[in-house]
């Protein structure tokens, strides 16, 4: 089972690359500290690794899609809320996914907000793993798998 993080369009958009290189230092027992770097960042890419897995979801979702690479901080936030300034008008809409794939469909929770309203915490919605109490009985281990947040601009 992994998870991949869309956005969804009625256009084509842009691709980004990753934008920073972060280094963290990783202390083995009995080892000196060793230091490691990695690119991580938001990033826009081609829907390609897990497009059939995602296809295999059944989930109706505006045509042009592709791969969003982001963290939960504040500076990913603020690079994917520019992104979406510079490629979408006001009222415009944009979906942003968060699919778990391998492990069956299940319903897609929506929700739905403007985007001078999209904060850390909603992207702590798309980006973190869900929990909820679960009424229906859909969802046993109380783990949210599908994730769609409507963005209007």
């Amino acid at each position: 089972m992994s998870c991949v993080h869309l956005i969804a369009a009625d256009k084509e958009l842009p691709l980004r690359d990753q934008q920073e290189f972060r280094e963290s230092t990783v202390t083995v027992p009995g080892d000196e500290p060793v230091t490691i770097g990695f690119t991580c960042g938001f990033m826009v890419a081609p829907h390609e690794y897990y497009r059939y897995a995602v296809d295999e979801l059944d989930i109706e979702m505006k045509p042009f899609q592709y791969e969003l690479d982001l963290e939960p901080c504040q500076t990913d936030l603020d690079h994917l809320l520019a992104y979406l300034r510079e490629n979408f008008s006001p009222g415009e809409e944009v979906e942003l996914y968060s699919l778990w794939v391998g492990s069956g469909a299940g319903r897609v929770r929506h929700y739905r907000g403007r985007l001078s309203e999209f904060d850390l915490d909603a992207l702590g919605m798309l980006t973190g793993t869900q929990y909820e109490p679960d009424l229906t009985g859909e969802f046993p281990d109380g783990l949210i798998r599908q994730v769609c947040l409507t963005v209007e601009i």
